[in-house]
């Protein structure tokens, strides 16, 4: 009877233990299930912001950019009505390259600058008034971009030698320009209106030589222009869970986006710097522009700034460079819209509607 009495206690304990090993064996599995899901989450998230989706926004397009390089100055008094009506015709992206077509058509020193009696239908220099002629150039210019499809060089010949050259270079070179077909079109219709000559085959290149080769960017749908070239957004308007708190239900006044030190924080519209701030602690180095009555941007964690308050700047005009200063988990810039200054967080504007990004 003792020796039965011993083993009782013993075989309990075997039991004991055995659910103890496997109750460890099961928190094992569960611990190493959930490092999987956390690892998946991390990959998918910002490297700069943690815990935010990083979403690649498809409400964008993309084109070259031309920069202009040797305008006289006789062409760049006109600057502001190229930028207004580049900006009226959707083509503001290519403010320099009606520049560069200026400095071909009348290098400034005549009133018709762009030379646009002709796409009227009028003898060349009727028009006497220069911003009649900026309007009328870029107007036609955006038109008939629009007709080669957004290739430039297309549309510049097409300036020179009218939209039929676009329908011939669509039946002979699939809708390609090039420098040997403008100068077949000429010929053909030097020949066909029974003139000596007919345009200027080498209007591209005589363009070209005041133009040189940006980089691409992404061109806003919306009323501004974006603040980075290449837009990729990190953390939405609205609330979420604190970044750096944990506190849940924060509201976050504005669009972040991923950027990197070398980039240029750009102006998403023209108008008055009136904060300019240098800080180590919330929005960190600042700034805010006043485009209109009730219309505000704000720049918020750059490294640098390059304006200061009272300046005026220009849409695309850089601002500062990315960084990560004050309040911040990485590089990325905070973009805010506010209709007044000191406005709580919940009261600010999402940006995305002015940038197109809806």
């Amino acid at each position: 009877m003792n020796s039965k009495l011993e083993k009782i206690p013993t075989v309990k304990l075997v039991k004991w233990k055995m659910k103890i090993y496997i109750a460890i064996f099961l928190l094992v599995i569960f611990l190493l299930f959930g490092m999987v899901i956390l690892f998946v989450i991390m990959s998918s998230t910002s490297d700069d912001m943690i815990g935010e989706h990083l979403v690649q926004e498809e409400n964008q397009a993309t084109t070259d950019i031309y920069i202009s390089s040797g305008i006289a100055p006789e062409v760049t008094r006109y600057e502001s009505y190229f930028k207004k009506y580049a900006k009226e015709y959707g083509v503001e992206e290519h403010t320099d390259v009606v520049m560069a077509m200026a400095m071909q058509e009348s290098g400034g020193r005549y009133l018709d600058v762009m030379q646009s009696s002709e796409s009227l239908g009028l003898a060349r220099n009727t028009l006497s008034d220069p911003e009649k002629s900026i309007d009328q150039g870029v107007k036609y210019f955006s038109d008939v971009l629009e007709q080669a499809g957004g290739d430039v060089e297309l549309a510049l010949q097409a300036y020179n030698m009218g939209h039929g050259f676009i329908d011939y270079a669509k039946k002979h070179n699939n809708g390609k320009y090039s420098k040997e077909l403008a100068i077949n079109f000429s010929d053909y219709m030097a020949r066909r209106m029974g003139w000596s000559r007919y345009g200027d085959p080498h209007y591209v290149e005589n363009v070209m030589r005041y133009l040189e080769q940006g980089e691409s960017i992404a061109v806003s749908k919306g009323d501004w222009s974006f603040p980075l070239r290449e837009i990729r957004v990190t953390s939405e308007f609205g609330e979420r869970t604190h970044p750096i708190t944990g506190e849940i239900n924060s509201f976050h006044g504005g669009l972040d986006f991923r950027c990197s030190p070398q980039d240029d924080i750009l102006a998403v519209a023209n108008g008055d710097v009136v904060e300019a701030i240098h800080s180590n602690v919330g929005y960190g180095n600042y700034v805010t522009v006043k485009h209109g009555e009730g219309e505000f941007s704000r720049y918020a964690h750059m490294t640098s700034l390059s304006v200061s308050v009272g300046n005026k700047v220009s849409q695309g005009q850089s601002l500062g460079k990315c960084g990560t200063t004050g309040s911040s988990t990485g590089n990325h810039l905070h973009l805010e819209q506010l209709t007044k200054l000191g406005q709580p967080h919940s009261e600010k504007v999402d940006p995305k509607k002015s940038l197109g990004l809806e």
